[in-house]
């Protein structure tokens, strides 16, 4: 088994069955971790929301394109669609993580909203320019 495939399990062990199916990618793994994260942050369940932020940094630092994109496309890129992730990208998703993706929350967010989280983090919009 993988080692994506094991963290993903240890993160989320009641979809162990789905995440053991050889059917199920990387990217339906992240489409699941997202509902789970919001969820978490609904619940206010900071376990559950520690798993879930650290399987998503491992694997964006992961050297297959297909971890590191997946956790780019499905998971960082989406915490701007809901306003319990969007309050706490700051407090859970690390600065040098937040930089990267920077450009995919841009498109979901807007100018606005991104200075605000800029500014969360304690960035200057001058760093962002062009």
């Amino acid at each position: 088994m993988s080692a994506w495939r094991k963290r993903a399990i240890e993160c989320l062990p009641a979809l162990k069955r789905e995440f053991e199916d050889p059917e199920t990618s990387i990217y339906g793994v992240f489409m699941e971790l997202l509902h789970a994260t919001i969820a978490a942050h609904r619940d206010n369940d900071t376990m559950q929301l520690k798993k879930n932020y650290d399987f998503a940094e491992w694997c964006f630092r992961q050297k297959s394109e297909n971890l590191w994109n997946a956790a780019g496309v499905l998971f960082y890129e989406h915490l701007g669609d809901k306003t319990e992730t969007l309050q706490a990208i700051h407090l859970w998703v690390k600065l040098d993580i937040y930089i990267e993706i920077r450009s995919l929350l841009k498109q979901r967010v807007g100018e606005a909203t991104l200075k605000i989280i800029d500014g969360l983090y304690g960035l200057s919009n001058a760093r962002f320019k062009g």
